[in-house]
């Protein structure tokens, strides 16, 4: 006994929360009714799409670069990712790795933007993650985290510009943004 496509659809779905019949109808386990593509929480209620952009630089970044996908320049448009769908940025996390920073120092990345394809100056959003002093392999201080909520329309470039007092950071450093879909 079962139903046609009860869980079709549904590939994110794990063995809790799939989609069950009773007589022929989809149920999720909490008897709250199934609907083809609906992302779900488990308890019936519509979850929340997320994601994540990942950028990084395996060269040395000096103040005020913009990092991307392992590159880094005082060039924006070569260091963008752009926005696939209209999305709320929700955080920013930044690691500088191994780079130390003495007491005090003081090191920050924001998400840059730009919705002119680059021909304009890119737009500071105020989101910025912070590390601050010391670093170093007694007292390991990385990473710095930031919450936000900042919308961004699908075909936005997208930068981290690193800030630093303490000069370049001659292994890279690393950022994640998160971002829901409304």
């Amino acid at each position: 006994m079962g139903c046609v496509g009860c869980n079709s659809n549904n590939s994110n779905m794990n063995n809790y929360v799939k989609c069950d019949c009773d007589k022929d109808d989809c149920y999720y386990r909490f008897k709250v009714p199934c609907k083809k593509n609906m992302p779900h929480n488990g308890n019936g209620g519509q979850v929340q799409r997320t994601g994540e952009i990942y950028l990084a630089t395996d060269q040395s970044i000096p103040n005020g670069q913009f990092m991307g996908l392992g590159t880094a320049s005082a060039q924006f448009t070569r260091n963008t990712v752009v926005i696939p769908e209209n999305a709320i940025i929700t955080g920013l996390v930044f690691n500088i790795r191994d780079n130390i920073l003495t007491a005090g120092e003081v090191a920050s990345a924001e998400i840059v933007i730009s919705q002119t394809c680059g021909f304009d100056d890119p737009v500071s959003t105020g989101v910025i993650a912070t590390v601050t002093g010391p670093n170093n392999a007694t007292t390991r201080n990385c990473c710095g985290t930031t919450a936000a909520n900042y919308p961004v329309n699908r075909c936005t470039l997208l930068s981290v510009r690193v800030t630093t007092s303490s000069g370049a950071f001659p292994n890279g450093a690393a950022a994640t943004i998160l971002y829901r879909l409304p």
